[in-house]
């Protein structure tokens, strides 16, 4: 009778291990996911507990400032009412001015706190708390947007009234807005220009001082447009009444913008000196904005007349000028324009408008302006970048 062999159990057991194993590592793996989906959210938990904490802070901050400009702007009325000593007054300025500078730094650390909740959100699996935290930080950054928006507006009308209650300087005004302009005199033409800061040459050991002005008052002195070399006759007037002459030469000039750079011929660092305004500065301005004309209009010394910028548009010839109210004559071309709040220089008296044309009427209160952007961005391409604010160096000052 024929045997058969007994069944082979073995892999049928090895079987049931495998499955056992992969059971095991699959239960293993879910652990592991939940654990991390579990420190996910309470990271998120943390970083939205703290948000609502920082926010909570950042707006009682604010509405503290906001009751201190309250308060503040309520005793400015009344000491202007009373005539009374602003110096307390100017304090609480400064002390606002301070808050104010804790909120910015607030602000900064909640954007800080704003990014790192958005990398945190990168990583959540579901697409709806996704949406819901986006909403949250669009929100958020609205109100940063506009919280930052009202700091900055403050804090300008924060400094506009301590200004106004400081009382005015009247010989920081002179060095600042009259020292800086010069006279420029030929034996029948007379006009104006405005010193720079002096530089110091290290190479050389040296000053050199530079001066901008319209360049029909260089042509009209030199006469010969052949020979730009002719010297300039300038002069420098000082605080004490003193009047000091020098000669400039033409560096560089130009016809359409009506420019000139022109170069004192001194080695000495001359005392006054304009203070150039910043690009963003100049693209800020505006009709009604306040402003000085300084000049020498008929050959006097400098004269101050003060006024406003009419508008920032006005094209003659394919040239934009700005015009101004403030009154000027014959001999004001080529002085400055200075901003009346900061004393910066914002650009070159060209010309006054005249009417009728057999008897020409001057209109002094319709003067044009070339706005120093322009002269920026011509004196950049022709290589005397160094005279420009953005990229002077305050330590070349002596």
């Amino acid at each position: 009778m024929a045997t058969h062999p007994p069944p082979k159990e073995a892999p049928r057991n090895e079987r049931k291990i495998a499955r056992f194993l992969i059971g095991t590592v699959i239960l293993a793996l879910i652990v592991q996911l939940a654990d991390h989906l579990t420190s996910v959210h309470t990271q998120l938990e943390r970083l939205e507990s703290s948000r609502r904490n920082q926010a909570a802070l950042f707006r009682q901050g604010l509405f503290g400032v906001r009751d201190e400009i309250t308060s503040i702007r309520g005793e400015v009325e009344s000491n202007l009412r009373e005539a009374e000593d602003g110096n307390s007054l100017a304090s609480r300025l400064r002390l606002a001015e301070h808050l104010l500078g804790d909120i910015g730094r607030a602000v900064e650390a909640q954007s800080f706190n704003l990014t790192e909740l958005a990398e945190t959100q990168a990583t959540l699996p579901s697409p709806h708390e996704i949406r819901d935290r986006d909403a949250r930080l669009q929100e958020l950054n609205d109100l940063l947007s506009t919280t930052n928006k009202t700091a900055t507006d403050t804090m300008r009308q924060v400094q506009r009234l301590d200004r106004e209650i400081i009382p005015r300087d009247l010989n920081r005004m002179w060095r600042e807005l009259v020292g800086p302009v010069v006279q420029l005199a030929g034996e029948s033409s007379v006009g104006s220009g405005v010193l720079l800061r002096s530089e110091w040459n290290a190479s050389k050991e040296t000053h050199r001082s530079f001066l901008i002005t319209a360049w029909h008052v260089v042509r009209d002195i030199q006469g010969d447009l052949s020979n730009t070399s002719m010297p300039v006759p300038v002069n420098i007037y000082f605080e004490d009444g003193s009047i000091r002459s020098e000669e400039a030469k033409l560096l560089v000039f130009d016809v359409d913008l009506d420019a000139a750079l022109l170069e004192v011929e001194t080695d000495e660092a001359l005392p006054n000196g304009a203070t150039l305004a910043s690009r963003e500065q100049l693209r800020s301005i505006q009709i009604f904005d306040r402003i000085y004309a300084v000049g020498c209009p008929l050959g006097n010394d400098p004269i101050p007349t003060p006024g406003e910028v009419a508008t920032c548009r006005h094209n003659v010839e394919g040239e934009s000028y700005w015009m101004i109210n403030a009154p000027t004559y014959i001999g004001n071309s080529g002085g400055g324009i200075f901003d009346a709040r900061t004393h910066e220089l914002l650009g070159i008296f060209s010309k006054i408008y005249t009417h009728g044309s057999l008897r020409p009427t001057i209109v002094p209160h319709m003067g044009l302006v070339t706005p120093l952007v322009g002269i920026y961005d011509w004196l950049d391409q022709e290589g005397y970048s160094s005279v420009l604010p953005q990229v002077r160096n305050a330590s070349t000052y002596r």
